[in-house]
């Protein structure tokens, strides 16, 4: 100590509150501003080496996927039943439910309940929705399906629902019909 010349031991009392104003801000400024931005940057980085990794591996994959698309496209593919558009007549909406229920049971299906929505029929309606409740097995619900897309009044499918119960499914289905 005998080289440190006496008046810097005696710091005056305002440079020490400005020496820890200016820390203080120092400090704020550091989490207030750079922590976040590296914070950001780091996640920035790992995101970018995630989608790398991910494109890495498309690229090593990419050979078997084509080889497979290729493999796809020589396989001859059935074609399902898409008649025209042919709308029943007012008179055949009593032909509705018996027609539903034949391609349930062709199926192989169960029928719960076939309920054509007449109530909401007015003289303007050029539509009408009918909700099949079904049980069975997924596979005939396939065959359901196949046979209702061949009905010729048939719109759109509308809403199809699948439960478990028990053992076997049940199988709610609203379809849109064609009307005169």
């Amino acid at each position: 100590m005998k080289f440190i010349p006496k008046n810097i031991t005696r710091i005056p009392g305002r440079s020490v509150m400005y020496f820890v104003i200016c820390a203080v801000i120092l400090v704020i400024f550091y989490f207030g501003a750079v922590y976040p931005h590296q914070r950001a940057l780091e996640a920035v980085n790992a995101k970018t080496a995630r989608i790398a990794n991910l494109m890495e591996k498309q690229k090593s994959l990419s050979p078997l996927y084509e080889a497979l698309v290729k493999k796809g496209e020589h396989r001859i593919r059935g074609t399902l039943p898409v008649p025209d558009t042919k709308a029943l007549s007012r008179k055949e909406l009593e032909t509705v439910s018996p027609l539903f229920s034949a391609i349930a049971e062709e199926s192989g299906m169960q029928v719960v309940s076939i309920r054509p929505d007449v109530l909401k029929l007015t003289e303007q309606s050029t539509d009408m929705t009918v909700t099949i409740h079904l049980r069975g097995v997924f596979f005939d619900f396939r065959k359901f399906l196949v046979g209702v897309g061949g009905v010729p009044s048939l719109k759109r499918v509308e809403t199809i629902e699948i439960t478990q119960e028990d053992d076997q499914k049940q199988f709610y289905v609203t379809v849109r019909l064609a009307i005169a």
